[in-house]
């Protein structure tokens, strides 16, 4: 198992962020990972429009998965509706 941080911004209309997040930490649990810790950033302006939207909400989650649940992560996390964005990094041990 590997180390990785993920940047995820949300629909900032979405009443209930914190079902959402729960959802994603069950999705990664899925995959036989583990998630150390999730942090809510809080709703922030983006640097563009999505889907004509001006705002998103946040979230930094730090966990751990084996490399080749990766791709199949962020292809569920694709299929969202309230996903925006999500950025997967490799951590350094």
């Amino acid at each position: 198992m590997r180390d990785y941080e993920m940047l995820v911004i949300l629909d900032a209309g979405n009443e209930s962020q914190s079902e959402e997040i729960s959802k994603i930490q069950e999705v990664i649990g899925n995959l036989g990972g583990t998630v150390s810790k999730s942090d809510a950033w809080g709703k922030r302006t983006l640097a563009y429009p999505i889907n004509k939207k001006t705002e998103g909400y946040y979230v930094l989650f730090t966990f751990k998965l084996e490399p080749s649940q990766t791709f199949e992560l962020r292809r569920i996390l694709s299929l969202r509706a309230n996903v925006y964005r999500q950025l997967t990094v490799l951590l350094d041990d």
